[in-house]
């Protein structure tokens, strides 16, 4: 007879059924001085997900992965803070890139990532400050794994089993993300902001190519030729008109 054993979590994890927000959970414990640098929170089932904007993120329960990674940034990041969005954002992108070669992976700015062009992960990042000190920033990370089946209103979505018809184990994808973002803050310096930059923007969904957009307060829809981000992260768009750079939130995709 072979006895199957089941391996305790590490300390890192905290492993919960059901929470209403991984982040909310994450900022609790922070509050509470018992988060530290590389503690993950991760639920099953989240009952009101963040997404970007006042957004509710929708995934079904034991399938995805909801979970926040609580990190402090340190001296080179706080100087910028596009700097850790892009780590996050590169991070990711390379990961699914190892583990499907097939795949076309692509950043939607500011921090989705879409495989084969249906977005696949949102992340939101929530910073926390003791007075004017950036002392934690809350990353929140919501990614399709084993799901098959999305609502009609969220026809634009995909998982990875859905994108290469295999099946994956969370906790092995929650570990594998943790260890690359905290390896990849642990060797930031201060040549790696332009260079996290470049592998952002190689990586940029539409990058030379003319997508339809809307500005957030305008119900116009007009033609641009997406360029890049520059070092504050704000998008850069060719119009007829001219160079137009948008900050988050100012323009909407529409795919």
């Amino acid at each position: 007879m072979t006895i199957q054993t089941v391996k305790p979590n590490p300390k890192w994890l905290y492993a919960l059924d059901i929470i209403d927000s991984t982040n909310n959970y994450a900022i609790g414990l922070l509050e509470d001085g018992l988060a530290h640098h590389g503690d993950v929170v991760w639920a099953l089932e989240q009952t009101a997900g963040k997404g970007q904007r006042g957004k509710k993120w929708e995934a079904k329960a034991g399938e995805n992965i909801m979970m926040t990674l609580v990190v402090q940034p340190g001296q080179v990041l706080a100087t910028n803070p596009f700097h850790l969005n892009m780590v996050v954002a590169n991070t990711i992108t390379t990961y699914f890139k190892n583990i499907y070669p097939y795949w076309q992976v692509a950043i939607k700015w500011p921090n989705d990532i879409f495989i084969n062009a249906k977005k696949t992960v949102g992340i939101l990042i929530e910073n926390v400050f003791r007075g004017s000190q950036w002392s934690h920033a809350i990353i929140g990370m919501g990614i399709n794994v084993n799901q098959r089946v999305f609502p009609e209103h969220l026809a634009n979505a995909t998982s990875l089993h859905n994108a290469s018809g295999l099946s994956y184990d969370l906790k092995e994808i929650i570990t594998d993300i943790r260890a690359g973002i905290l390896n990849e803050l642990q060797a930031s310096n201060g040549e790696s902001f332009e260079k996290a930059r470049a592998a952002y923007n190689e990586n940029l969904l539409g990058a030379g190519s003319v997508r339809d957009f809307r500005l957030s307060n305008d119900e116009e829809i007009f033609e641009a030729k997406v360029l890049e981000v520059d070092p504050e992260g704000m998008l850069l768009l060719q119009t007829k008109e001219g160079l137009l750079k948008c900050a988050s939130g100012s323009v909407q995709w529409l795919l």
